[in-house]
């Protein structure tokens, strides 16, 4: 969809937690003895993972509270149109990925119906409506679906 529409596609971005946002989690990983990397995604995944068979048996509960504690961090995910923001500004970072859009079936929600548009227009089944090629249009529609969302 990018491809084809590089200014208007609709896209799903999750920007990467701040320092801030992840205080509570280092603080509490730390209080325990355990350093976790946050630098990326990909990084924090491996050393909850190494935690997790660290501790295994002998504390499940304490990784499970730093897996909570990690979602707790996440900023949410919202749409955009591609043409809003610059290319690294796509990053979805809670599934490591440098350009993420999402839908479902077309009857849940508008987001889908819009994607599943961009995608029959990629493949040539049907035509993109004039309004959905305009990225202020889309940068529109995607701040109404995110406001409804929350």
């Amino acid at each position: 969809i990018l491809q084809q529409f590089p200014s208007c596609a609709l896209l799903r971005r999750h920007p990467k937690p701040t320092d801030e946002m992840f205080a509570p989690l280092l603080k509490t990983a730390a209080a325990h003895g355990i350093e976790l990397d946050t630098s990326n995604s990909r990084a924090l995944n491996e050393s909850l993972d190494a935690v997790q068979r660290e501790l295994g048996a002998r504390d499940p509960y304490l990784a499970t509270l730093l897996r909570i504690l990690t979602t707790r961090c996440m900023s949410q995910a919202v749409y955009c149109s591609a043409g809003s923001v610059s290319a690294p500004e796509y990053l979805h970072y809670g599934l490591a990925a440098p350009v993420y859009t999402h839908f479902t079936s077309p009857i849940r929600r508008y987001a889908d119906v819009i994607v599943h548009r961009q995608l029959q227009a990629c493949i040539g089944y049907s035509a993109l409506p004039d309004s959905l090629y305009n990225s202020r249009h889309m940068q529109a529609l995607a701040d109404v679906i995110n406001e409804r969302h929350r």
